[in-house]
């Protein structure tokens, strides 16, 4: 695999076992089954406070990461989901692993040169993840 980063994506499949699941993909494979929901969109600053007042989740998400009035924060989302899958995923680690850092340094260059944060990295200061 070149140097170019992927485009994750996720979204729910029909698995073989006929349920529905969430799962990240890279090129219509799936690189990794997401078994806790709660803890994914926590990675994006979905949290309980935001349910409760009425916000779905891919809501949350679209308005803060794509269709922000703050700018299009669509590679922050790449990142998120990208350091979720170093955290839950070791096939992704395994085939991604030796580029993964080269991905995040390139995207905090770029995030310190434009000098704003997306929802989720608001919520902690960059870098302690």
């Amino acid at each position: 695999m070149q140097n170019q980063m992927p485009h994750f994506k996720y979204r729910f499949i029909t698995n073989r076992a006929n349920k529905h699941v969430a799962c990240i993909e890279v090129e219509r494979r799936v690189v990794h089954e997401i078994r806790n929901l709660d803890e994914f969109y926590k990675t994006f600053g979905y949290d309980q406070h935001i349910a409760q007042a009425g916000i779905l989740p891919d809501e949350f998400i679209w308005e803060k990461y794509i269709q922000s009035p703050d700018g299009d924060f669509s590679a922050c989302l790449q990142m998120h989901i990208i350091e979720y899958l170093k955290k839950h995923s070791a096939a992704f680690r395994e085939e991604y692993g030796n580029q993964c850092e080269g991905w995040l340094a390139a995207h905090a260059e770029v995030r310190a040169k434009r000098g704003m944060a997306c929802a989720a990295c608001r919520m902690e200061p960059f870098g302690e993840k």
